[in-house]
């Protein structure tokens, strides 16, 4: 057990004395500029992407339109409900009256 803990002990100081010296070669020794020019890139792709000569009008209430039509269509959903709700109980109560005169005779 004792060997083992040594072996542990000396292993987690390895990979200490490791990540330090990874740490520093990043901190003193690694060069800082390899990302400067990201910005400019990008800066250059989206000033091409800015073409608005194509593009077209966009109503502001497209939202309130797509609310009244959307009410609309509740409408006539709950309409074609209550006629199928008349209907289905219409059913029902010809096959109520159908099962009584079997009962009865």
């Amino acid at each position: 057990m004792k060997k083992f803990l040594k072996i542990l002990g000396r292993l987690a100081v390895i990979g200490a004395a490791v990540a330090g010296g990874v740490a520093i070669y990043k901190k003193y020794f690694a060069p800082e500029d390899a990302f400067d020019d990201l910005d400019e890139d990008l800066d250059d792709d989206f000033d091409e992407d800015l073409d608005t000569a194509g593009r077209g009008y966009v109503s502001l209430n497209a939202a309130e339109e797509a609310a009244e039509d959307i009410k609309e269509a509740a409408k006539d959903v709950a309409e074609d409900v209550k006629e199928a709700a008349k209907e289905a109980a219409e059913t029902v109560a010809d096959a109520a009256e159908d099962v009584k005169k079997d009962l009865t005779e």
